[in-house]
């Protein structure tokens, strides 16, 4: 593929990062009607949504959000219209996507889940109880259908319970007291690059994209159909390549590309499409490996020091512990020389006192014996 000149692209880099976040969080994408319809009826395998179109969704998570706080700002709620055959509206139902980014899997997401639909359902009886006072409490009265699903991005088994009876002690002896749903996971990583490939949709290019978290993971992109890919984005709507972008520029700062080159490259999709990507992905991917082979050499390199450092404070206290050792070891023959030197003295002692008690009675033995002669 011939490469644009310098200055075609010099051109085309208006992509300023600092407009866009590092890291693309999912609401981003399915805040996006379009992309949201072409979720639901194309990976979702739920009959009941597989006719839905943009026109059918009402993004109302932030009336939600209000009643559960910040920590659930990742999370999407859609009011979905059903239509009959003549178009006309039949129901409304909610659909409830949680976002899992993390390799990490959170198993609480049964119950995260209840407390979302907890909330749309308490919300939609003061609603309805608003418009016709009591209703909630008449027989025929009935609450929206809540349909819960996970959007999974990570690359490990999904193995978290998809019951909320999951969560509740005494699941199997005491079931029919426990309140249960099933949600429904879909799992980035169960489709093949080739399968979404199929869908030729831009929300199969989202994913496709999406999938890119390793070194073969790079690869198996480039395997990707050029021209689908190239398609697929030159037809988007602005706000969908809009999209692209902040995930792409996710993708190049989670690769640690230097910014500027990254600026570059986005420049240059700007100008040439997605086929510029294609172009530069194997040089990006080898960048991107020469950067971590670089910090793994540091860190090996860092922990070596580390080592020595180590190895050289425990050669300087077991240095200290001999010096130690060997003074404890001159005090000891001290104190036995000392012990040595007054039992010398003490036996010499006790020498000198046996030979003067001697020398006293030899004294007194000679005065006997010199009375005696005297006496004669």
């Amino acid at each position: 593929m011939e490469k644009v000149s310098r200055d075609k692209r010099e051109n085309n880099i208006n992509y300023q990062p600092e407009m866009h976040v590092r890291d693309v969080n999912s609401r981003e994408i399915f805040k996006n009607d379009l992309l949201t319809s072409q979720f639901l009826r194309n990976y979702t395998n739920i009959p009941l949504l597989s006719n839905v179109m943009p026109e059918d969704i009402e993004d109302v998570s932030q009336k939600y959000q209000a009643f559960l706080g910040v920590e659930y700002e990742a999370d999407t709620i859609k009011k979905v219209y059903i239509r009959s055959t003549d178009g006309t509206i039949e129901k409304e139902v909610y659909v409830l996507s949680l976002i899992e980014h993390k390799s990490e899997i959170d198993y609480d997401v049964a119950m995260q889940l209840f407390r979302y639909m907890s909330v749309i359902w308490q919300d939609y009886k003061a609603t309805q109880n608003k418009k016709h006072k009591g209703v909630s409490a008449s027989a025929d009265f009935r609450y929206p259908l809540i349909i819960p699903i996970v959007y999974y991005e990570g690359k490990k088994e999904w193995t978290a319970g998809l019951h909320l009876k999951d969560r509740i002690d005494f699941s199997e002896e005491m079931i029919e007291y426990i309140p249960d749903f099933t949600y429904q996971v879909v799992s980035l990583n169960k489709y093949t690059n080739e399968e979404l490939s199929k869908k030729h949709d831009e929300m199969s290019l989202v994913m496709l994209i999406n999938k890119i978290q390793s070194s073969e993971d790079t690869k198996e992109f480039q395997k990707v159909s050029e021209t689908m890919v190239d398609s697929i984005y030159v037809n988007a709507p602005d706000e969908i390549k809009e999209i692209y972008k902040k995930i792409l520029w996710s993708l190049l700062m989670k690769m640690k590309v230097p910014s500027e080159n990254a600026r570059e490259l986005m420049g240059g999709i700007g100008g040439r499409g997605m086929g510029y990507l294609f172009e530069n992905m194997e040089e990006i991917d080898i960048g991107a490996q020469k950067r971590n082979t670089a910090r793994e050499k540091q860190r090996a390199e860092a922990e070596r020091q580390r080592a020595d450092e180590e190895k050289q404070r425990a050669d300087e206290e077991k240095q200290r512990a001999d010096e130690e050792k060997q003074r404890a070891d001159e005090e000891k023959q001290r104190a036995d020389e000392e012990k040595q030197r007054a039992d010398e003295e003490k036996q010499l002692k006790i020498e000198a006192e046996e030979r003067a008690n001697a020398l006293e009675e030899e004294v007194q033995r000679l005065r006997k014996l010199l009375k005696s002669q005297e006496q004669k």
